[in-house]
């Protein structure tokens, strides 16, 4: 099976270096475009380095790295130890560096095996699956906005930062890969098109608002647009958009 990896990382508005990073394959992209053609088994990863701690580019860019390395055919149970071991590595790395002992990021990946697709998430960026001309957020926020909602504190979520994290690798502390969750995912067969985006793009637009520029543009279109659109809406943050779509063979 071949998949098409169409990607924007865009830095801030403001900003000087890009937090975001993604692993598509082999490659890792930060603050640039792209299109890649690969055949599976595959990952796809994307990490948003945590702006208010020093070094969120670097340490989005190490995890990146380190990712690029696990082994193709991995378990469920042998993933987790792999991205466990990836936090400590980060944590050792940035204590070597002064000012950046808490480096910290997101960290969403789908690991496409020849026998099924992981999912592993800790953190706020996400990964949607496009199911006809509608769009499902697999993924669930790890924040403290979306801990009140689930806890039944709405009220107070809407008034929170919604931004704040409860999971991520790094921080200077191993406690915080705690919220880490590995799965299999899309067991019935994976969707024809996914979506992973960081929150630069996702807090300003909404799910039925991506749809519409999926459903209405090719995926190089789709990715220019979500990001211009969000920066329109207000965002200043990097902005991160990856399409996969699954291609047949005659297509490539």
């Amino acid at each position: 099976m071949a998949f098409r990896m169409t990607y924007r990382i865009q830095k801030g508005i403001y900003k000087e270096k890009c937090d975001d990073s993604a692993l598509l394959g082999t490659y890792i992209a930060n603050n640039e475009a792209g299109e890649i053609i690969a055949e599976g088994p595959l990952k796809i990863c994307v990490g948003d380095g945590v702006g208010g701690n020093a070094g969120g580019d670097e340490a989005s860019l190490f995890v990146m790295d380190r990712a690029a390395n696990i082994p193709e055919q991995i378990s469920c149970e042998d993933l987790t130890d792999s991205l466990r071991e990836i936090n400590r590595a980060l944590i050792a790395h940035a204590g070597k560096i002064q000012g950046h002992e808490t480096m910290a990021t997101t960290f969403t990946g789908l690991f496409l095996t020849k026998k099924q697709a992981l999912l592993a998430h800790c953190g706020n960026t996400r990964l949607y699956a496009a199911q006809g001309s509608f769009l499902k957020q697999i993924t669930e926020d790890q924040t403290i906005s979306q801990w009140l909602i689930n806890t039944g504190n709405a009220a107070a979520a809407e008034v929170c930062n919604k931004n704040e994290i409860r999971g991520a690798f790094g921080g200077g502390n191993v406690k915080f890969i705690e919220p880490l969750e590995v799965s299999p995912v899309f067991e019935r067969g994976l969707p024809a098109k996914i979506l992973m985006t960081s929150d630069g793009v996702h807090e300003y637009l909404s799910a039925d608002e991506m749809e519409d520029i999926l459903r209405e543009n090719s995926s190089r279109d789709a990715a220019e647009i979500m990001i211009q659109k969000a920066v329109a809406a207000g965002s200043e943050d990097d902005c991160t958009v990856i399409i996969m779509d699954t291609i047949s063979d005659s297509t490539i």
